[in-house]
């Protein structure tokens, strides 16, 4: 029977609630646009009712973004939802219409599924800047900053601009290079301090974006060279591993010369340790969630660390076609040997080659080592 009380909704039901949200949040954002407030506010509260009609748009796409960070298991991604989700109850509240209330109904329970998924998104985003890419981006900031101070402090030089909202219009058309015109600087100061954003805009937005996405372009630039190239090399075009132990950590680091490869674990640490051609997923390998975000299907081949039927069930569930190789534990279960198309018993592996050896029989340790590989059909 089911208990209401105790139901607890799964990752894929938040990035469907936070995905929806989004889309109300667009929907709502336009029509408001497009339609009368049903009650008129005055002065500041007016303005504010103005700028959250559009502004509930651009949290919309920007929930959309979150709702993919999230699908990815993103701790980060999970906590900026949760930010959002509130922004855009906070819009439908501002906007005083009536197709608000929608939004601010759908906005409450996502919030609600948001507290009860909490565990479910664990993954870190690994974000290492360089001095480089810390000082372009400290760079870009500080234009910015520059840019609104001085045109807000110059604003008796220049024509329409009274606002520190106008000087930010002004800085981002100016060091954009848009310019648009409407605010045009009438003195000689004026003219001299737009010459210096215009110089300092694109050069430190150009600059800035080089350093900060040139490394990362040029890394997934060198791991499809390299995947091409294995594709031409190996029978096998994507492997994904279950778990890490001391044997698999070995293997996904002669792999990763080989062939693209996935791990899924929960050690981040020992994630982190590994080559940085290989795609880590932090999570439990035996979750529904975590082989979705490893993508079984595209797989070729599967490795799992611990011979658990769990996991063997899992990647059942999940695709059909990939080659799946068990790491045994000492004992081999039938439902293992009937799941898995290859099982290793590693100690079985070195019992066999070091007696093959110390007889000095060392054709006899490579036979005696393959043989140990039980395969079923």
């Amino acid at each position: 029977m089911f208990d209401p009380l105790s139901y607890r909704p799964t990752g894929r039901v938040a990035v469907r609630i936070v995905a929806a949200i989004a889309l109300v949040s667009v929907a709502t954002g336009i029509l408001s646009i497009l339609t009368d407030p049903t009650l008129e506010a005055a002065g500041p509260l007016a303005d504010l009712q103005a700028t959250a009609e559009f502004s509930g748009t651009v949290v919309g796409f920007a929930l959309l973004v979150a709702a993919w960070g999230m699908r990815r298991g993103y701790r980060i991604a999970y906590l900026t939802a949760g930010a959002l989700v509130l922004l855009a109850a906070a819009h439908g509240v501002v906007q005083l219409r009536l197709l608000s209330v929608p939004l601010i109904v759908v906005s409450i329970g996502g919030l609600a599924v948001l507290a009860l998924t909490s565990t479910r998104f664990t993954r870190s985003s690994r974000l290492d800047l360089s001095p480089t890419q810390f000082g372009s981006f400290v760079a870009i900031v500080g234009v910015f900053c520059y840019g609104v101070a001085g045109a807000y402090t110059l604003r008796n030089g220049f024509a329409e601009l009274e606002t520190v909202v106008d000087a930010v219009y002004f800085t981002l058309a100016t060091a954009s290079t848009v310019g648009y015109g409407d605010i045009h600087p009438t003195t000689e100061a004026a003219r001299l301090f737009a010459v210096s954003l215009l110089l300092l805009g694109p050069t430190t937005v150009a600059v800035a974006v080089g350093s900060l996405f040139g490394p990362a372009i040029e890394t997934r630039l060198a791991r499809t060279g390299r995947r091409v190239t294995n594709h031409h090399s190996a029978d096998t075009d994507r492997v994904a591993v279950l778990g890490l132990d001391e044997i698999t950590v070995a293997a996904v680091e002669r792999l990763a010369d080989q062939t693209a490869v996935t791990v899924a674990a929960s050690d981040e640490k020992r994630l982190r340790a590994l080559p940085d051609s290989v795609d880590g997923v932090v999570g439990e390998p035996t979750d529904d969630e975590t082989l979705e975000c490893v993508d079984l299907g595209a797989c070729d081949a599967v490795v799992i660390a611990a011979s658990d039927e769990p996991a063997l069930a899992g990647v059942a569930r999940a695709t059909t076609d990939a080659r799946v190789i068990a790491i045994a534990d000492g004992s081999t279960a039938p439902e293992v040997e009937r799941r898995a198309d290859v099982v290793i018993d590693p100690l079985a592996v070195a019992a066999d080659a070091t007696t093959a050896a110390t007889l000095g029989e060392p054709d006899a340790a490579a036979q005696s080592s393959a043989s140990a590989a039980s395969h079923s059909g």
